[in-house]
This record gives structure tokens, C-alpha cells and sequence, in this order.
């Protein structure tokens, strides 16, 4: 880094501050959640996830709603070779944990700190349907956007 650039990024404000480890997780959560039943395919799945532009689609119970696990891009990168006839069952990578709306950003990054965790469901816990989704992109991207606005 040159010195003029050094000095600018010492006298500039973090990107990441304080006051985005305020904000809930529903304030910077992607409300739309992409799901497929378990006895869907594969190719039905990767063919939802180009339409809907995402890197992740959750995997629920046809029978309950229960959320099964997510299959993620990163995760079909280990798949090369199998079938798109294949259950969507056999491609879930990351388990389906979930975070309360009102929860803090801090508790959000904690959780997604775990290894193979790169998204939480968002969600009451007396409350079975999902209100959102969120992942690294929301808590990096979208909060630092909104904690720079001003008040």
C-alpha cells in the first residue's frame, strides 16, 4: 500500500463499525427464500437456483415444511459427476439452522463463524415459515450500506 493510500484507509471510518453490529438481522436479511421439496431432483434444483440468480436453495420436508439442510454452489463444486436424476436429498451440504428476526448482527456473525455455515434461516421460534435468509453478503455488503447512512 502506498503512503497517500495508507493514510487515507488510517483516516477514513471502518467500513464495518460499531453501529452495524447494532442493526437486527432482519433490518439487512434477504427476504425471499428459495425452497424445493425433498422429492424434487437435483436439475430442479440447480435449474431454480439459475432463475432465481442465488447460491443456495433450502430443502424442506414435502410432507411437513420441515426445513432439511441447504444445497449451495460451493457445495455442488464437490459433486462433480452426479446425476441430475439424483434427490435433491443427496446434495445438502449445510444443515438448516436458524436465527431469530430481532437478533443482533453480532449473533449473526458468530453463527455464521462456524465452519460450513454460510447461511442462517430467519425465523421466531414459534413460527415454523421462514421470513428470510441471511449469509455473508447481507452482513458484510448490506450492513455496511446501511450503518453509513445518516441518522
Amino acid at each position: 500500500m502506498t503512503p497517500i493510500a495508507h493514510e487515507a484507509a488510517r483516516s477514513s471510518p471502518p467500513l464495518f463499525g460499531e453501529s452495524a453490529l447494532e442493526l437486527e438481522v432482519r433490518d439487512v436479511m434477504t427476504s425471499r427464500v428459495v425452497s424445493v421439496p425433498d422429492d424434487a431432483t437435483l436439475q430442479e434444483a440447480i435449474d431454480l437456483m439459475g432463475a432465481y440468480w442465488i447460491h443456495g436453495i433450502l430443502v424442506v420436508g414435502s410432507r411437513t415444511g420441515t426445513p432439511l439442510g441447504w444445497i449451495t454452489t460451493r457445495g455442488l463444486l464437490g459433486l462433480v459427476g452426479i446425476s441430475g436424476a439424483a434427490p435433491v436429498t443427496a446434495a445438502i451440504t449445510e444443515e438448516a439452522k436458524a436465527i431469530e428476526p430481532t437478533a443482533s448482527l453480532r449473533s449473526a456473525i458468530y453463527a455464521l463463524s462456524f465452519p460450513g455455515m454460510t447461511r442462517l434461516l430467519v425465523r421466531r421460534r414459534d413460527d415454523a415459515e421462514p421470513q428470510g435468509v441471511i449469509t455473508d453478503y447481507d452482513l458484510t455488503v448490506r450492513a455496511t450500506r446501511l450503518s453509513r447512512r445518516p441518522a
